[in-house]
């Protein structure tokens, strides 16, 4: 127990964080970054799950995690502070 141990916890848990949350950040920004295309005024993707698909088709389950270690970077501080703060409050209870 102690900080050096919530400090790692808080870690492995701000991986965990942006892993499994990537995807979906992923997948919301190409949504809202596209453009109708000038000559048909059709949007690239129809739907989230539109979007999914032609990212598989084209780039891999992998395409997902592009931009991974900056993304970590961003999320896990967040999750680190947070369990972290948490664990100090509790030991006010």
């Amino acid at each position: 127990s102690g900080a050096p141990l919530t400090f790692g916890a808080s870690a492995i848990a701000g991986f965990f964080a942006s892993f499994f949350s990537l995807p979906f950040d992923f997948v919301k920004t190409q949504m809202q970054k596209q453009k109708k295309d000038p000559v048909t005024g059709e949007w690239q993707y129809k739907t989230s799950m539109d979007c999914v698909t032609k990212t598989l088709a084209e780039g891999g389950p992998l395409r997902f995690y592009a931009g991974f270690p900056t993304y970590y970077v961003r999320i896990a501080p967040h999750a680190m502070i947070t369990l972290i703060a948490q664990d100090q409050v509790k030991k006010f209870w």
